[in-house]
């Protein structure tokens, strides 16, 4: 189990937490409290939706990049909508958001909201919080062919 800061708007809260149950989640309300719960230490891994405190995903990343005590916790963000995006602004938001430090960027229209769907995001955030020396072990594994 892991320690992570979920910056989510609150309608996709029950989703986010379907998706990372098993992990301390915390769920801050506002930036501020996203800030004061990061720079108290301890998370391991961040992960932020577009809509976060009214749109505020770029503010917290760039507190996030300002700070060197940040700069090596994984990052998901994400689009958690109800409704789909052009390709264009969601081709936007994750370049510009892997260019503010991200590790990854996930739209959640690409995936159902159903136990099948919710583990392949859930397979993405865990193989971020695996050590890094471990990954490509991981990565090797999975790609061999089936017996």
């Amino acid at each position: 189990m892991a320690r992570l800061l979920t910056a989510v708007a609150p309608d996709t809260i029950e989703r986010v937490r379907r998706i990372l149950k098993g992990h301390e989640t915390i769920f801050p309300d506002s930036l501020a409290q996203a800030v004061a719960t990061l720079d108290k230490g301890g998370v391991q891994l961040i992960f932020i939706g577009a809509r976060f405190d009214e749109s505020r995903m770029f503010d917290f990343l760039e507190h996030i990049r300002q700070d060197a005590r940040h700069r090596k916790i994984p990052i998901v963000t994400a689009i958690v909508v109800p409704t789909a995006m052009s390709n264009v602004t969601v081709s936007g938001l994750a370049h510009t958001t892997k260019i503010f430090g991200a590790s990854v960027f996930v739209n959640f229209n690409d995936f159902a909201d159903d136990d099948t769907e919710n583990a392949r995001i859930r397979i993405i955030v865990d193989a971020l919080l695996l050590p890094a020396d471990l990954v490509p072990l991981v990565a090797k594994n999975l790609s061999r062919p089936g017996p």
